[in-house]
């Protein structure tokens, strides 16, 4: 290995499967890429399919304290891999890199799992108990957050099926969270929003619940190309809790941006 082979970003560790307009899968916090699987499963006789594991988790190694890293790390691997112009799906934390990605290279379109882009008030709630996180009671410090994910809202085999491919580290989970422990709210919003505003491709949003007014009109305010797909009761596990109609979504939206001619 040479010392330039050595500074450049490692490729994510992923699995694909099918041909077709590129669809990419990026778990949230805590859970690997096989967490796709029966999205994935829906679409591979049409889409190519590529489910990524973030740092940390699964067969990906390395630190997400530097989300630019991370984002550099998605460009490498769909580099590597010889992916263009995909349409980025990303759950949870994983909505915020994707968000990061498609601000500085081009994608035919975003899909935000469940995550409000409204950060600011996220970062003052983790902030607020970063001694418990970062001590001995961090399983009492994270468990609002373990609550909010909603597992339970998951059918059986699902649940059980979900649950076993998670991993809850407190390393981990510090390391995700470098960004929010270390940044003023008000800073990280301001991030947030200059990302939004700089993709020019479509980009969805797909809550589980209607958003709250505040998060809708954020969202639209900021997003060049914004929709809306809301689907009360699916909760933070929105795609798991129906992957046929999650699915159907991302076929659908990747019809549509192939008659535009991409991104």
């Amino acid at each position: 290995m040479t010392d330039l082979d050595a500074r450049l970003p490692r490729p994510l560790a992923t699995s694909e499967r099918g041909d077709g307009v590129p669809i990419v899968l990026v778990p949230g916090l805590t859970f690997t890429r096989h967490v796709w699987d029966p999205v994935a499963d829906r679409l591979a006789d049409r889409h190519r399919v590529v489910m990524v594991d973030l740092p940390g988790h699964g067969d990906s190694g390395g630190s997400a304290a530097d989300s630019d890293d991370v984002v550099k790390r998605l460009h490498a691997t769909f580099s590597a891999l010889g992916v263009e112009t995909p349409i980025l799906v990303g759950h949870s934390a994983g909505a915020m890199l994707v968000t990061g990605y498609a601000s500085r290279w081009p994608v035919r379109a975003v899909v935000n799992v469940d995550q409000p882009l409204t950060v600011a008030g996220f970062a003052s709630f983790v902030r607020q108990r970063a001694d418990g996180l970062r001590g001995p009671s961090f399983a009492d410090a994270f468990a609002p957050f373990e609550d909010s994910i909603g597992c339970a809202r998951l059918p059986e085999p699902e649940r059980s099926r979900v649950q076993a491919l998670r991993q809850i580290r407190q390393d981990v989970v510090l390391d995700h969270w470098h960004f929010p422990l270390t940044t003023e709210p008000h800073e990280l919003q301001r991030i947030v929003d200059a990302m939004l505003e700089a993709i020019s491709a479509p980009y969805v949003y797909v809550a589980g619940d209607e958003p709250p007014g505040p998060v809708r009109e954020h969202f639209l305010a900021h997003a060049l190309l914004p929709r809306i797909v809301a689907w009360p009761g699916g909760g933070h596990l929105v795609h798991l809790v129906d992957p046929d109609r999650f699915a159907a979504l991302l076929s659908e939206l990747a019809q549509e941006t192939a008659r535009r001619g991409g991104c």
